[in-house]
């Protein structure tokens, strides 16, 4: 079938090369014609598929893209549109907007235009989330020039807002802005209002450019303030985001929002003040509590009582203080009660001024709540159903149909099975029944159900998944078949010829997912009876990864091999041939599966750090070996391949961060496993429930409690290591607290009480107490009562109270809010007669430092040949200029020795493939004062030329040829400034960390950056106010393995903080967090001085005691003693 498909797209090539496409410039294509109404079906037929890039190897260590055929595919693009693709195919081989494609689109008439549109601005064709994205040009030209409806979507609007932004103020124009292809200024005003509203009704993000444009058209009168008020308070009540809110406020402040227009909306302002959001309420609550009438007064402080954070609370009291006493004063006493039972001090005060001035006497009791009994036994492990598909019926499959067609995400549970497996059922007996109920099917990508609609309306389904690829084999280039992957082929493969199958292979037996070896038998034995010759091989490879091979003896295999010896079906790829051995024998499936059952796939220890969580590594069994490979992509879905492993097949359950569809499906289905939740995909669960989209908290609180019912959460299985899979320090603490609270509400304290107190136990022997850990230790505190009672009878083991953690934690000094709960802790143990909470005298004494040699070769990693320095000669300074609230980043401006009339300045905010994938970087002509010269100007780019020994300044980011979009070859070399610019956005905030963390382990890896290169950047960067050296280290705090290299950044920073003392006779404040690393890897750092790999002469830490012996007062003083004495220096 590829062979066909290859083959249809150089017939239609040569089509277009007979039209004379090829040799006609661009601009002049649509004066061309589009052959005859034969020619432009067999054109049509051959461009409405497939790809025409294809990655290719360029050289050793470089990749990209590469056409498949040797055309113009701009033109063809163009070609294609003209000879009738549908709009989503032309959206996605058009690789830019232009006049010409502007014209092409435009001829195809509005609806083809809208659904143009609707196709083009898609969130994974820009650079970052509010980026304009590539073909978002042309669809607002199209939207003005063929008047069309304003598309009620949110990928349109923010294209809309990302160009207007830009034509309307002097922004610096973005990669993908062509400002002789943007729409005229005078247009975008035209339609302003419209793109406002309808921007605001379908909730475009406010943290983008949107705000900033809906605020110039107020201050430029394109937009009165007062429908831009009400456009903006609409916006808040339907905005999901806090951040949205947050930003829609500094909207409200910016068009002149006054008190007045806050007392006009109350009753709109009363529900936003109970999401309990700092924003919201700091502007609104003292404004209306000061203000309310006696009506709604009891309403808005009722709902100010959602307030977290200590300021707003006491705001919101000074705001009540202001008031007179109202009339029934006395309705407001469980609300004033509130405040007075704050932890926080200055809030109980504040409450009891508030009793005092509104003349009520309210006594403060101890709250002290009853015991719940949260602490359970957990229940017995249910007995596995097996998989039911329910009444068949076409009534019914239209239902299921409904189910799945509703889902954002494709996933592959047992509803999905249900669906298939009737799908089959019906079609394969009564095929026009089957397509009268598939009729609605939407044309879903995702799910690979668009193949099944196609089906029912007898269109042709003649799409492969696996595909022929050029590939660098270490000599030359040579075909591949790259396979699809087998969830979605099996799907693909199955909706396409739904009524050949007498039944399906990989239907599962069990509600988990997973198939008696029994049922895979019978249901060849069924495919050999209705004479069929072969079966589908994703089908029949889906059922192998699906057996229950647990209780399998080899008794078993003897009786089953004996079946299937009879059964001689061979196998049909998706490519429409048949699978065969090396000699070109056919394999039969009943071979395949007799080898399986003997040497089947076997589960991979997941080691967090080392086992990839994102895709899947896993080898196939020699059983196998003549069946595709099709485990490649995202292991997300591995539970439904895999239903009986463990980890390594559970990463799907994890938190929430951006967008997941399927998160709270999947854990339905992972909570219909056999056997019990295993400690990684435990530990990601308990963090689960804190931060649900509203899609998925239904379905993930069901499941947690259908896990519980079931017997499958138990008790000490979970472990902190494995929390979010990466194998990194664990964070958003606060939010997992949260969360386990919310499980110990609901009577499953017994799952999340040691993971907690494992979590104390990490954050103490971090190099720094982790962001959270006190509310971790607060949620043990509040539940203590809870566990007590629980041990005493006999529900839980003693050791539940050990609690070491805790008191190393309550023997810290200090007043942090961490310490404090721990000490309650600690003293409430000591009120309870009970031996395993009897302390010696000395086991209380907590210990900064976490002592181990014993992985000291696996830290201190071997280093490559360290490669020389590029020397550029380049001077810089550098900037930090804040791009939005708490987010700052740096502006070089880089002096080139032979241009002294100005400066280069650049700026990475987020997008680092130029310095990491071409050695270069873009940038501004700047004059000496750092001030950009010519804003329109466009960006040109700086990389090292190897030949002429510096810095090359090129309008073309493709310099080799002159073109501007990405560099071809190798990557230029990095000299000194490329890398102080790499180790410099380590300290930068935003999106730029992840993408400079990668970079510079590669350059580590590959000798580029090495010990005394980094010593000698370190050095520079020092040398800028505007980097943080506390910020440029973190990077070791998670990155153990950089410490080989980065030591010498340590050092260097503790040198120039001890210089730095000497001269102001006090440390910098930075130092405390370099020394804090210093202590937590101690150790090892004197081990590599005594192996050896630090010279003796920085083994001597110059600097360190100048901090130490100084007579200032200061934490870094302790700290730099405490250093000293473990690494010995006297």
């Amino acid at each position: 079938m590829e062979v066909s498909m290859a083959s249809k797209l150089e017939k239609a090539v040569e089509i277009y090369r007979s039209l004379g496409y090829e040799e006609t410039d661009f601009e002049n294509i649509l004066n061309l014609g589009t052959g005859s109404s034969e020619e432009q079906k067999i054109a049509r037929e051959g461009l409405k598929s497939g790809e025409w890039l294809e990655i290719k190897q360029l050289s050793e260590n470089t990749y990209g893209f590469v056409p498949v055929v040797d055309i113009d595919l701009g033109k063809l693009a163009i070609f294609a549109i003209r000879v009738g693709v549908d709009a989503k195919r032309a959206a996605h081989v058009l690789r830019q907007g232009s006049e010409v494609a502007l014209k092409a689109v435009e001829a195809r008439g509005e609806t083809y235009a809208m659904n143009f549109i609707k196709a083009a601005c898609t969130s994974n064709r820009r650079i970052w989330e509010h980026s304009l994205s590539v073909l978002g040009t042309l669809a607002l030209n199209l939207v003005h020039q063929m008047n069309l409806d304003i598309p009620e979507s949110v990928e349109y609007m923010k294209d809309w807002a990302a160009v207007a932004a830009t034509v309307l103020s002097s922004k610096r124009k973005e990669q993908n802005f062509d400002e002789g292809f943007a729409p005229a200024k005078e247009d975008i005003i035209r339609r302003f209002m419209e793109h406002i509203e309808v921007g605001i009704s379908v909730n475009v993000p406010s943290t983008g450019p949107f705000s900033k444009v809906l605020i110039w058209g107020v201050e430029n009168n394109v937009l009165t303030k007062e429908a831009a008020m009400e456009q903006v308070f609409y916006a808040l009540n339907i905005a999901q985001r806090p951040g949205d809110r947050k930003e829609l406020m500094n909207v409200l402040e910016q068009i002149g929002l006054t008190d007045d227009d806050i007392r006009s909306r109350t009753e709109t302002i009363i529900p936003l003040l109970g999401l309990g959001e700092t924003a919201l309420l700091e502007r609104f609550a003292p404004v209306l509590i000061e203000s309310a009438s006696e009506d709604l007064l009891y309403q808005v402080l009722i709902s100010c009582s959602f307030a977290k954070v200590k300021k707003i609370k006491k705001m919101i009291l000074k705001a009540a203080l202001k008031r007179e006493k109202p009339k029934f004063a006395k309705e407001y006493e469980e609300w004033i009660l509130l405040y007075k039972r704050d932890e926080d001090k200055s809030i109980s005060k504040l409450a009891d001024s508030l009793e005092k001035a509104w003349g009520l006497e309210l006594e403060k009791e101890d709250v002290k709540e009853e015991v719940q009994g949260l602490w359970r036994e957990t229940p017995k492990l249910w007995e596995l159903p097996n998989f039911d598909i329910g009444e068949i019926s076409p009534e019914a499959l239209t239902d299921l149909l409904a189910v799945i067609s509703e889902r954002k995400e494709c996933v592959e549970d047992i509803t999905f099975e249900r669906f298939i497996a009737m799908a089959n059922n019906i079609a394969y007996k009564n095929p026009d029944e089957a397509k009268m109920s598939l009729a609605g099917i939407p044309n879903n990508d995702s799910s690979g159900i668009w193949a099944l609609g196609r089906w029912a309306k007898n269109i042709e389904n003649n799409i492969c998944p696996d595909s022929m690829r050029k590939v660098w084999n270490g000599e030359n280039e040579a075909l591949k078949i790259v396979y699809g992957e087998l969830l979605y082929t099996r799907n693909v493969v199955l909706f396409a010829s739904i009524d050949k199958w007498p039944c399906l292979l990989s239907t599962p037996s069990y509600e988990d997912l997973s198939i008696r070896v029994s049922d895979l038998v019978d249901r060849l034995l069924i495919y050999k009876n209705e004479n069929l010759l072969y079966v589908s091989e994703p089908d029949l490879q889906l059922a192998l990864t699906r057996l229950d091979m647990d209780l399998f003896t080899e008794k078993d295999i003897k009786e089953y091999s004996e079946k299937l010896n009879d059964v001689n079906l061979k196998i049909l790829l998706p490519s429409g041939e048949l699978l065969q051995d090396e000699h070109g024998n056919d394999v039969l499936a009943g071979e395949i599966i007799v080898e399986y059952l003997k040497d089947p796939y076997i589960e991979p220890e997941f080691t967090p750090g080392k086992t990839s969580y994102w895709k899947v590594e896993l080898d196939m069994p020699k059983s196998l070996r003549a069946l595709p490979n099709r485990f490649s992509h995202g292991n997300d879905s591995m539970f439904s391949m895999f239903p009986t492993w463990g980890d390594y097949a559970l990463t799907a359950v994890h938190r929430d961060y951006e967008v997941y569809h399927g998160q709270g499906v999947t854990l339905r289905q992972i909570a219909r496993r056999r056997k019990p939740i295993t400690k990684g995909a435990l530990m990601n669960w308990i963090a689960i429930g804190s931060n649900l989209s509203d899609e998925n908290a239904e379905d993930v609180i069901k499941a947690t409690h259908e896990a519980w019912d079931r017997g499958l959460l138990l008790p000490k299985i979970a472990d902190i290591s494995y929390l979010d899979w990466n194998g990194d320090t664990p964070s958003n603490l606060a939010s997992m607290a949260l969360s386990m609270e919310c499980m110990a509400k609901d009577g499953m304290l017994s799952i999340v009480w040691e993971a907690a107190c494992d979590t104390v136990e990490v954050s103490l022997g971090a190099p720094r107490m982790l962001t959270g850990t006190a509310e971790v230790v607060k949620f043990l505190r509040d539940y203590l009562d809870e566990v007590i009672p629980a041990v005493q009878n006999k529900l839980a083991p003693k050791s539940v109270l050990e609690m070491k953690a805790i008191k190393n934690l309550a023997a810290k000094s200090g007043a942090s809010k961490a310490v404090a709960y721990a000490k309650e802790i600690v003293n409430k143990l000591k009120s309870f007669d009970m031996e395993i909470i009897k302390e010696s005298e000395n086991s209380e004494k907590a210990s900064d430092t976490p002592i181990s040699k014993n992985d000291f070769d696996e830290v201190w990693v071997t280093l490559p040949e360290p490669k020389t320095l590029i020397h550029d000669n380049v001077s810089m300074s550098v900037k930090a200029v804040e791009i939005r609230k708490n987010e700052k980043v740096f502006k070089f401006n880089l002096k080139l020795p032979d241009v002294p009339e100005y400066e280069y300045q650049v700026t990475i905010a987020g997008w680092i493939y130029g310095l990491r994938n071409e050695g270069q970087v873009s940038a501004f002509k700047a004059n000496n004062n750092g001030e950009i010269i010519d804003e329109e100007e466009k960006a040109v780019w700086l990389h090292y030329d190897n030949f002429k020994k510096k810095i090359a300044v090129s309008r073309f980011r493709n310099w080799r040829d002159e073109e501007n979009g990405p560099l071809k070859g190798e990557s230029a070399p990095y000299s000194k400034v490329f890398l102080t610019i790499a180790v410099a956005l380590l300290a930068q905030d935003g999106e730029s960390i992840y993408g400079a963390k990668s970079l510079i382990k590669e350059l580590v890896k590959s000798g580029e950056l090495n010990v005394n290169t980094l010593g000698d950047i370190t050095r520079e960067l020092l040398l800028h106010e505007d980097i943080s050296p506390a910020k440029l280290v973190r990077v070791v705090e998670k990155e153990r393995e950089l410490l080989s290299v980065f030591w010498i950044m340590l050092s260097e920073c503790i040198k120039y903080a001890g210089a730095k003392t000497v001269k102001n006779n006090k440390p910098p404040v930075w130092i405390n967090r370099i020394l804090d690393i210093c202590i937590y890897y101690a150790d090892y750092l004197k081990e590599a001085a005594g192996r050896g790999f630090i010279p003796a002469k920085d083994a001597k830490w110059q600097g360190l005691l100048e901090i130490a012996n100084s007579s200032a007062k200061s934490t870094a003083i302790k700290k730099a003693k405490s250093l000293a004495k473990i690494l010995g220096i006297a």
